[in-house]
């Protein structure tokens, strides 16, 4: 919302028809064109069925519990969140399959998570593990909360030379699934 557009109802400011560019919004803005959104979702719908694939599309950009429906509506397998926070939203706004595309070291955040997991059958929550550091962190705190349900897990591969997250050799990547199984 524009600073100026304070009291206004998103009703309201959306009859005004102000210009993203002009009318006092501060970046980042996101805006969509519905016409691409409704091919872009069918696109990808046919895409993924033709090739048998699931698809996990970032809901982190955007954070539209509305986006989210349509997206799962048109096949998609769950929803892609950054952080833990992301996660609970998504589970609030109805998403039964969250991939939370980092490492999930914080306590606090894996008692939450592992109480929702506990709680709801349908759930699904998808991490990724990076290091047997990090994969002994979360066995440590999903004991310390009583955890039932097991948590799925996807080793990352770093994707390159200097890549911020992942494992990155061969071994490292064998020591992390041995300490995952």
């Amino acid at each position: 919302m524009p600073p100026d557009a304070d009291g206004l109802t998103v009703g309201a400011l959306a009859a005004e028809r102000r210009s993203l560019f002009t009318g006092g919004f501060t970046t980042p803005v996101l805006a969509l064109d519905a016409a691409a959104l409704a091919h872009n979702l069918s696109l990808l719908e046919h895409y993924t069925e033709r090739h048998g694939l699931a698809f996990a599309p970032h809901g982190k950009t955007s954070m539209a519990p509305e986006l989210f429906a349509r997206q799962l509506a048109h096949g998609a397998w769950g929803v892609t969140v950054a952080v833990p926070h992301q996660a609970r939203v998504a589970r609030e706004f109805g998403v039964r399959r969250v991939f939370l595309a980092n490492e999930l070291v914080d306590a606090a955040a894996l008692t939450a998570l592992t109480t929702d997991l506990d709680a709801d059958p349908e759930f699904q929550l998808l991490v990724y593990v990076d290091s047997v550091r990090g994969v002994e962190l979360m066995d440590e705190a999903r004991r310390a909360a009583g955890a039932v349900r097991p948590l799925d897990v996807v080793v990352e591969l770093a994707a390159g030379e200097g890549a911020r997250t992942g494992v990155r050799d061969e071994a490292g990547c064998r020591a992390v699934a041995d300490a995952v199984a």
